[in-house]
């Protein structure tokens, strides 16, 4: 019995021995400034030091030289390179293909020419068509054989067509006859209020004639409002003097 009792207290004492030391280790590592794993968590941070910034700033200002010595290098690479293909000698250009180019040229110069010369003949110069047009328009209106059938005022064209360009074209032939003088056959359309009418003229120049010109035959094909011909000069015949200035 006494012996159990001394084994307990030896164990009891040994405990206490043992719990001891272990607080005294626990005490010891709080005392301590870092535990190590702070130590390694404080030796791995590094603070941002005052010339950082500083070398940032150098680092951009090395790439900004370095992209403008680049493009330097470029610039001057690229001269060189104009330079040497400016010493290329050119092709000379043979007898054959310089003509060719002078003969297009000429046909496209010639071609522009015939252009304008069509266009100011149409706008500047009247074509005698269109002279002889204008004279049997107003003779006609001033008919009463013809204002009694179409009315006034009266309106003309060459044709009917929805086309301006085509109704502003006078359909004429121009032909020379025996004694060599050149006549001019027209045909348009005249319209008025009450009807509308097909005018047939053939004129030829003639310096004794009042207006300048005398008409071979001049006759209207009334279609409306009653188809009927109103002959106002009669056509040539051999022998007959039925032709009258305009």
């Amino acid at each position: 019995m006494g012996m159990g009792a001394a084994m307990v207290g030896n164990a009891s004492r040994s405990a206490g021995a043992s719990g001891s030391a272990l607080d005294r280790i626990m005490s010891e590592l709080r005392s301590s400034p870092t535990v190590p794993s702070q130590r390694w968590l404080s030796s791995s941070r590094t603070p941002l030091q005052p010339d950082d910034k500083e070398t940032h700033a150098e680092r951009r200002k090395r790439r900004r030289e370095e992209q403008k010595a680049a493009a330097s290098l470029a610039t001057i690479e690229e001269e060189e390179f104009s330079a040497i293909t400016d010493r290329i000698p050119q092709r000379p250009m043979g007898a054959v293909e310089s003509t060719s180019y002078s003969l297009v040229i000429l046909a496209a110069l010639g071609f522009a020419a015939a252009v304008l010369y069509a266009a100011f003949s149409e706008l500047i110069f009247s074509p005698k068509e269109y002279t002889c047009f204008s004279k049997t328009l107003k003779k006609i209106e001033e008919d009463p054989r013809v204002t009694i059938r179409l009315g006034a005022p009266m309106k003309a064209y060459g044709t009917e067509s929805q086309n301006r360009s085509a109704r502003q074209r006078i359909p004429h032939r121009i032909y020379s006859d025996d004694q060599g003088r050149e006549h001019v056959q027209l045909q348009f359309v005249a319209k008025g209020p009450s009807g509308r009418a097909t005018v047939h003229a053939d004129m030829y120049e003639d310096g004794e004639a009042a207006g300048g010109w005398r008409y071979h035959y001049l006759y209207l094909t009334v279609e409306s409002p009653l188809a009927q011909q109103v002959v106002l000069v009669k056509p040539y015949q051999v022998g007959d003097n039925n032709e009258a200035p305009v």
